[in-house]
């Protein structure tokens, strides 16, 4: 009955005539009482629901439901079964009173909207009568805030006692007409592991005959603390201007290398000029740590290897012929960044500092003790806050500095006060933007008045400008740089005599625009236009590089116009060629040749790189041919490591990376067959069956490990992953058994027809045939011997002569009983 049919039969009820008045009024009163028979099914109802909280089951309850509510009979009880609130009494409370019951929010069809979930303003929930569930729901702000990650540390070590030894090595140097002069260094890192703590050490040897032990100290970092006593290099600071040095005392700090979610570190820019092509060294306490061949110009050198920390580094430039060009001193930092949300950053050091000679074994200890506290904290999602105080016998200091970032800005503010009446100042601001970004720092250091020698933590005064900014522009990428300090050289040195021509400058400034005007899939052009100035000496440069990308080999050939070089060599020619073994061998091997030509030189370059299970060992060679100086010069330079462990049971060496912690793999079987070891999905190592090798991996982190064959074939392995936990030393152990499997096939026949659904067996492996009479199974057994014993069907042997076979499968062909050899009893016993 439609609306208008209904409007018509009222208004013919309300006009009937009055005779019949009280009749229709009888007729038509409202009743809403339960028809007879059905009054129990409107009562309130007991029952035990299903309690559901985020679609997952938390318990049962009994109720009381009626047409219109939800009551809990033990309010309390179903309380212990929520999750945490911030309000459990409110919430309690909402318990006891009758909750209306929500139905019409029961999600019946998939293609049903806004149904299954509420926003309440504290408490409501959903009820399913069909099924007898009830789904809880909550106000926002009843909730606490979950973590992203439930437990931001790691958990305990894999690792019990333990003993890594890592040794690095690097070597620098020129053989020229003029003189050879070369310098290496020898560097070991030891640690006696106990789970997370250790007895760490740190020494150097170089070749002129000096040893050094750098670090001895006791150690523990675990969940978020470390400490540290002995002769330690503090890890922990907050200073943009005071150096941590060498103490013999102890560290207490908080840590991020035991969370999760580490990842705070930041490297300082070192950028140095170079006048004429040649080699930079950069040193740190007289050892060196880092070397590598630059072009001419302002260069930014690659500090991704140098140690975490702030200290003050030995930059010394040469030409190609081990001509010295500068030498100056910078300071060097790796900064850290806001601390986690709600959490406290600090760092406590004291003792006395010590003084490195270079005859002594140990530094020695100075008349004079050494003490920083720094703190920090992040006041709001974006704004950061530390202080710093640094006391001496005879100096003191205040710092003070903020960190602010947001999506387009960030500015790094700090200032310094010392007793003596110093003070200092750094500010650092990057813009970035989708055009370009902007990056300005500046830092300022009073030179102090007190003439007398001794330890001040301050160290001289020192005034550094940097500016940055790089774009986009015509389809290419635009960079200028800039930076100014108040002097490039403050020191002098016996064995580094500087040449008189060349002094360092003080002022760089370099513009340089990169585009690419070719590139397809193994095809690739480019364009550089770059021009650099040092105190006046200006120096310009064109190139243009094509490259062919393949499988294996990589070729590039350029063509580079200068202007304004000092040694004159104003046009040159090059071509390079580089080769990867990519999955072809188990090291990796990187090869790259590389010639240039020039009007009155020429120059040869060789850069290999091998990393294997034993270790990795780069080399670099440049010879280089000057008819203007009527002779050569060769430039040679390089590094290896390789590590020697042993965790209590078993020792090993090798490893492809100089590293602090290692996985011991050792798989038993599978004689000189390779494996990849997978760490977290992705190679990490390469194994051989038969023997233990050796993963080495960064500390401070969970892996999974597994294995993968690297040969054609089958294997048996477990197929599980091992998950371990290392920290600094530890050396965990991964067991494995591999075991080849020859895949054997045949079809067992009789009277030319299949025999289906029959039991045979060859040795101590059995299979059953299909309906088809074919079999398969899987033997262990090495897979030089492909060739099978006579089959056993029941108590007969049937001689297998037509056998083929693969590396690591074997075809029986049709196995014939009609052939077998068996006795008249046995054949009738098989047959039946």
């Amino acid at each position: 009955m439609n609306r208008a049919l209904a409007g018509a039969l009222l208004a013919l009820v309300l006009c009937a005539r009055s005779d019949f008045g009280f009749a229709a009024s009888a007729a038509f009163t409202l009743d809403t009482a339960a028809p007879d028979g059905f009054a129990d099914l409107t009562e309130a109802q007991p029952l035990v629901a299903d309690l559901y909280y985020g679609g997952r089951a938390i318990g049962a309850a009994q109720i009381t439901v009626d047409l219109y509510t939800v009551h809990f009979s033990d309010p309390a009880a179903v309380l212990e079964l929520l999750p945490p609130t911030l309000d459990p009494e409110g919430v309690l409370a909402q318990l006891r009173r009758p909750q209306p019951r929500n139905s019409h929010r029961v999600c019946r069809s998939r293609r049903q909207h806004d149904c299954g979930f509420l926003t309440p303003e504290q408490f409501a929930l959903i009820y399913d009568g069909d099924r007898f569930r009830i789904d809880l729901f909550f106000a926002p702000a009843l909730l606490p805030q979950e973590p992203a990650i439930a437990d931001p540390y790691l958990p305990e070590s894999s690792s019990g006692f333990s003993f890594m030894q890592n040794l690095t090595g690097t070597w620098s140097g020129v053989r020229a007409d003029a003189g050879d002069s070369q310098t290496a260094s020898l560097f070991g890192q030891s640690i006696l592991s106990f789970g997370e703590s250790g007895l760490h050490s740190q020494w150097s040897a170089t070749d002129d005959g000096n040893s050094q032990i750098t670090q001895l100290h006791l150690t523990r970092d675990y969940r978020g603390r470390a400490w540290s006593a002995g002769l330690i290099q503090p890890a922990g600071g907050f200073s943009s201007f005071v150096a941590s040095p060498y103490l013999y005392g102890l560290e207490y700090r908080s840590s991020n290398n035991s969370r999760r979610d580490n990842r705070y570190n930041q490297g300082a820019p070192l950028e140095i000029n170079m006048p004429v092509r040649g080699r930079v060294e950069v040193y740190r306490d007289g050892r060196l740590v880092h070397s590598e061949l630059l072009e001419a110009g302002n260069r930014l050198l690659d500090t991704s290897s140098l140690p975490s920390g702030a200290y003050e580094v030995e930059i010394r430039t040469f030409d190609e012929s081990g001509r010295p060009l500068a030498q100056r001193r910078e300071f060097f930092a790796k900064d850290s960044q806001l601390p986690a949300p709600g959490e406290w950053r600090w760092a406590i050091q004291a003792g006395r500092p010590a003084r490195f000679e270079q005859t002594e074994l140990l530094p020695e200890q100075q008349d004079t003790y050494f003490a920083q506290a720094g703190i920090a904290r992040r006041l709001f999602d974006d704004t950061g806050l530390f202080a710093n105080l640094a006391s001496s016998d005879n100096q003191q200091m205040a710092e003070l500095g903020a960190r602010w970032i947001s999506e387009y800005l960030e500015v790094s503010p700090s200032l310094i006060q010392s007793s003596d009446g110093r003070s200092g100042h750094r500010l650092y601001a990057l813009l970035k933007t989708p055009l370009f970004s902007l990056s300005l720092s500046e830092t300022r250091l009073q030179e102090s008045d007190d003439t007398t020698t001794g330890y001040s933590p301050l160290g001289t005064g020192y005034s550094q400008r940097n500016a940055g900014l790089t774009g986009v522009l015509m389809g290419g990428r635009l960079s200028l740089r800039y930076s100014e300090r108040d002097r490039n050289l403050y020191l002098e040195s016996p064995e580094f005599t500087l040449d008189t021509e060349y002094t360092g400058a003080t002022q760089l400034t370099t513009l340089e625009y990169r585009r690419d005007f070719f590139r397809n899939h193994h095809w690739h052009g480019d364009l550089t236009l770059a021009h650099s100035d040092a105190d006046g000496r200006g120096l310009t440069t064109a190139t243009f590089e094509f490259r062919f990308r393949g499988d294996h080999w990589n070729h590039s050939a350029r063509l580079r116009a200068d202007s304004g070089r000092e040694d004159g060599q104003n046009g040159r020619t090059g071509f390079n060629s580089s080769w990867r073994d990519g999955d072809r061998w188990a090291s990796e091997v990187h090869q790259q040749f590389s010639s240039e030509v020039s009007a009155d030189e020429y120059a040869l370059g060789s850069r290999t790189r091998v990393a294997g299970r034993r270790g990795q060992l780069s080399s670099t060679l440049d010879y280089r041919h000057s008819d203007a100086n009527d002779g050569g010069t060769l430039n040679y330079l390089g590094s290896f490591s390789t590590n020697l462990m042993t965790d209590g049971d078993a020792f090993a060496w090798g490893g492809e990376r100089a590293l602090n912690s290692a996985v011991l793999v050792d798989i038993a079987g599978g004689e000189d067959q390779q494996f990849e070891i997978l760490v977290d999905g992705v190679r990490r190592g390469y194994a051989k069956g038969g023997g233990r090798s050796v993963v080495n991996l960064p500390s401070f982190k969970s892996y999974d490990i597994q294995l993968r064959p690297m040969a054609e074939g089958f294997y048996d392995y477990r197929e599980i992953q091992d998950t371990v936990t290392l920290y600094p030393g530890n050396v965990a152990a991964a067991e494995y058994e591999i075991r080849p499997i020859i895949l054997v096939l045949g079809r067992l026949i009789r009277n030319g027809e299949p025999v289906a659904h029959r039991k045979i067996s060859i040795g101590e492996y059995t299979a059953v045939t299909d309906e088809f009479g074919v079999f398969q199974m899987e033997v262990f057994s090495d897979p030089q011997f492909l060739r099978s014993p006579e089959v056993q069907w029941g108590d007969c042997l049937v001689p297998l002569p037509g056998q083929t076979g693969g590396k690591h499968w074997l075809n029986l062909g049709d196995i014939d009983w009609d052939k077998a050899n068996c006795d008249t009893e046995r054949n009738s016993v098989a047959a039946r």
